[in-house]
């Protein structure tokens, strides 16, 4: 019995279930049998009701509102406080401006009684959502003789309710279940999230979401905040030519104009011009214009301009113009022009140029133009240029990467310009400080000229260029108390002849240095013009003649001698105004290549 009297204290005290039968029961009789069973007091003044009167009627399974209203008819008002159901004398059922209809909505086929039924009228947009135990109680402003209420709930079949004019009683609204619905409920993956971002960030009110799939339109609207304005509760239903919004506003789209203080939310399409001091979060797809001070937030495509203060969010694709002074972010693909501040991120491919202070990221192909001030990272073709600190594209590169430090790509068709350039195939030129091609052109070499007899040398890149990085040691140096060596950094190429011969066109400086003493510019500067035998796979002999010329300060006096064991002919020695002197003859090299 306590745990019965603890299950009925939980449900509010008008929907506390009957069951009652009176045989000319006076009234006052019947209100405390009511009473008695439902756990709960009435009060009233006894003016209120005429205590005499007597009723009839058999009530099995009934509501205490549904036993109330058939009792009264509409003479006396009720309403549930604490413990209490207090009984006041009944107002005019009708107004010269709105009328208030109540009722239940229940299962044609069990009776069970309907949470979460959408109820509206189509004309003034009046609506109510039923509560837990199928209740709604819906105002209509300016009503019709005619008046007809929307019912309609998912799963189940759309009706469409009468209401008499003189109709004062509980509405008994019994809707039927459809099968075929409920059979083909399964989603895919794109529309469960779809579905989540309709239900959940951009429903303020779901139920009549899921309930009315039929559009509803309307030339325009205006609202202080969501369901504050002239398309009530049903905002999230409406589609409207023009939509103001003083602070915010939610509707199912626009076809024309919207603008809102703070904010503009829309289910469906958006296809003019949108306008939000802070946000614009869209369902659908957005055509024209979309400006927001903070984020445009988009479930679909946007075919139009945006600009936000911060972040621009594309579920789908992006096209024409997007930026924003922090980051666009779009899903799918890009094909337009995006610019940010610090960021452009594209889950797809991006088909126009994308401009950012710090990174531009695609997941597949990109092109024509990505430059950052950062980074740049294609993870497919790039048809373009790539410009910025760093540039990656584990695909095919057919344009130009443009670093500062750093490229990288798969395979490139074209050019590589930067500090650092790393590939795996180039049909073109890398320029740069160091560029390493694993299908290149890479050799280590040993070689010996008139000044320094063992020298070493890398030359990285391709046949068409390459960097090299040489060092060298004057013979007998090692003899002596410090060493006399050099290091240096070139550039080369080496166009093929035939099969097995290469010209090697190769242009180098090197410092020369005894000990660790830097005190003074001591230059050996070359041009090597020559020729490349391979006479077997990954080795070569190298030879040709060089155009020497020495840099030296005038007014240092501590240089080494240069020549010791052989004295060239000096062609050419002057003495600059800068105190600079220059030193030229001809000479040459022999060197083995390995790799």
């Amino acid at each position: 019995m306590l745990i019965s009297n603890y299950a009925r204290a939980e449900v509010p005290l008008l929907e506390r279930l009957i069951n009652i039968t009176f045989e000319a029961e006076r009234i006052d009789v019947a209100l405390r049998k009511i009473s008695q069973q439902g756990n709960f007091t009435f009060s009233y003044n006894p003016s209120v009701i005429d205590a005499g009167r007597l009723v009839n009627g058999s009530f099995n399974g009934a509501t205490v509102r549904e036993i109330l209203d058939e009792l009264f008819r509409g003479s006396v008002q009720y309403k549930a406080r604490g413990t209490y159901i207090i009984l006041t004398k009944g107002q005019a059922a009708t107004s010269a401006n709105t009328r208030t209809f109540s009722g239940y909505v229940v299962d044609e086929s069990t009776g069970a009684r309907l949470k979460d039924v959408s109820v509206y009228d189509p004309v003034s947009l009046s609506s109510a959502v039923t509560d837990a135990y199928g209740y709604f109680q819906i105002k209509v402003d300016k009503p019709p003789a005619d008046l007809m209420l929307a019912v309609k709930k998912k799963n189940y079949s759309d009706t469409v309710v009468a209401v008499p004019s003189g109709k004062t009683n509980l509405l008994k609204i019994p809707i039927s279940a459809n099968e075929h619905k409920i059979e083909t409920l399964a989603d895919s993956v794109a529309e469960k999230v779809k579905r989540f971002w309709e239900t959940k960030v951009l429903s303020l009110n779901p139920t009549n979401i899921e309930n009315i799939t039929d559009t509803i339109y309307r030339t325009t609207q205006v609202s202080l905040f969501p369901y504050i304005g002239t398309n009530h509760r049903l905002s999230g239903n409406v589609i409207n030519d023009y939509s103001f919004n003083i602070f915010g506003g939610y509707s199912r789209g626009v076809r024309k104009l919207e603008i809102g203080t703070l904010f503009n939310i829309d289910r469906d399409q958006v296809d003019g011009f949108q306008f939000a001091g802070a946000f614009n979060a869209v369902g659908g797809k957005v055509s024209a214009m979309q400006m927001a001070g903070l984020a445009n937030l988009n479930l679909d495509s946007v075919k139009g301009a945006q600009f936000a203060g911060l972040i621009n969010l594309n579920w789908n694709s992006s096209q024409k113009f997007s930026g924003a002074g922090l980051v666009n972010v779009t899903n799918g693909n890009a094909t337009g022009v995006q610019v940010a501040g610090q960021g452009n991120f594209t889950m797809g491919s991006q088909k126009g140029p994308h401009i950012a202070g710090l990174f531009n990221i695609a997941t597949r192909d990109a092109g024509p133009v990505q430059a950052a001030g950062l980074f740049n990272f294609a993870g497919g073709e790039i048809g373009g240029a790539q410009v910025g600190l760093i540039n990656i594209a584990p695909g095919k590169v057919s344009g130009v990467q443009v670093a500062g430090l750093f490229n990288y790509a798969t395979k490139i068709n074209g050019v590589q310009v930067g500090f650092l350039n790393v590939a795996d195939s180039v049909h073109g030129v890398p320029l740069g400080f160091m560029s390493f091609v694993l299908k290149g052109y890479h050799k280590i070499e040993i070689s010996a000229d008139e000044v320094f007899y063992t020298n070493l040398a890398f030359r990285t890149g391709v046949h068409q260029f390459y960097n090299i990085f040489t060092a060298g040691v004057k013979p007998g140096s090692f003899e002596e108390d410090e060493i006399f060596w050099t290091f240096g950094y070139g550039i080369g190429t080496s166009p093929r002849l035939t099969k097995w011969l290469n010209l090697n066109i190769d242009i180098t400086t090197s410092q020369i240095v005894k000990g660790n003493n830097f005190d003074a510019i001591n230059l050996l500067n070359k041009v090597f013009v020559g020729v490349e035998f391979e006479p077997a796979k990954k080795i070569g002999l190298a030879l040709g003649v060089t155009v020497n010329g020495q840099v030296t300060d005038s007014t240092y006096g501590q240089y080494p001698e240069l020549f010791t064991d052989y004295i060239p002919d000096i062609k050419y020695d002057h003495t600059y105004s800068n105190d600079l002197n220059l030193k030229m003859w001809w000479g040459g090299k022999v060197g083995l290549r390995f790799l």
